[in-house]
C-alpha cells in the first residue's frame, strides 16, 4: 500500500474484537477435552467468546461505517458477481468487506452463537456446561454432540476465511491481515474513512456484552 492513499476503515473496537476472538476460540478449542481447572479455563474462554459475539452483534448496528451489517451484507447478485470476478482474477476493490467476506462474517457469527448456546447446556459423562442442569441428561448429551460438531464447522469456516483473505490479498495487492491490525486500507475516496467511534454507542455495546455474561453466570 506504499504510496497509495489510505484511510482508517477498521475501528479499534473491531480490531480488538477480531484478534481477541481468535485468541479465545483457540483457547476454548485447546481446552475442550480438559477436566478440572483446565475445563474451568474452557468455560472462561467460552464466556469471553459470548461477550465478544454479543458485542459484535450490537456493534454491527451502532458501530462505525464499515462495522455495520448494512455495509457488508449484500444481496446474492453482488455476491455472485464478486465470486465471478475472483475466478477471473480481477476482483473489484472494496474499502470495507467484499460481498463474499461479508457473508463469511455472518456465517462465523451464526456458528459462534450456536456454539455458545449449545455449550451452555452441553453435558456428557465428564464435565458439563453451566446450564446443563436445566435440561434432561439426554438433551444435554445431544447438545454436547452438537457442540462438538459445530466446533468442526467453525474451524472449517475459519480455514475458508483465511484462504479467502490470502487470495484477496494476493489479487488486490493489499495486505488484509495488516489492515485488520492497524485499521488502514487503500481508498480512492477521501470520504471513505470509517469515522469516529461514538462513546455512547461503544459504552452501550460493552454494557450489553458484560450484562449477557454476568446474567448467564449468575
Amino acid at each position: 500500500m506504499s504510496g497509495k492513499p489510505t484511510v482508517v476503515v477498521w475501528d479499534l473496537p473491531v480490531r480488538v474484537f477480531h484478534w481477541s476472538l481468535l485468541v479465545m476460540t483457540t483457547l476454548a478449542f485447546a481446552t475442550a477435552e480438559a477436566e478440572g481447572a483446565w475445563f474451568a479455563l474452557h468455560l472462561a474462554a467460552g464466556y469471553a467468546v459470548m461477550a465478544l459475539v454479543v458485542f459484535r452483534l450490537a456493534w454491527g448496528f451502532v458501530g462505525t461505517r464499515y462495522a455495520r451489517f448494512r455495509d457488508f451484507v449484500r444481496p446474492w447478485p453482488a455476491v455472485r458477481a464478486h465470486a465471478v470476478d475472483v475466478l477471473r482474477l480481477r476482483p473489484r476493490h472494496f474499502v470495507g468487506h467484499n460481498p463474499l467476506g461479508g457473508w463469511m462474517i455472518v456465517a462465523l457469527l451464526a456458528v459462534l452463537v450456536l456454539l455458545v448456546a449449545t455449550g451452555l447446556f452441553a453435558g456428557d459423562e465428564g464435565e458439563k456446561g453451566p446450564l446443563a442442569h436445566w435440561v434432561g441428561a439426554g438433551v444435554a448429551d445431544a447438545l454436547g454432540e452438537l457442540h462438538e460438531g459445530l466446533n468442526a464447522v467453525l474451524w472449517s469456516l475459519v480455514g475458508l476465511h483465511v484462504a479467502g483473505v490470502v487470495v484477496e490479498s494476493l489479487l488486490s495487492g493489499e495486505n488484509l491481515v495488516r489492515a485488520l491490525w492497524n485499521g488502514m486500507k487503500e481508498s480512492r475516496d477521501a470520504d471513505a474513512a470509517a469515522g469516529p467511534v461514538g462513546a455512547l454507542s461503544l459504552t452501550a455495546s460493552l454494557t450489553l456484552a458484560v450484562a449477557a455474561v454476568v446474567g448467564v453466570a449468575w
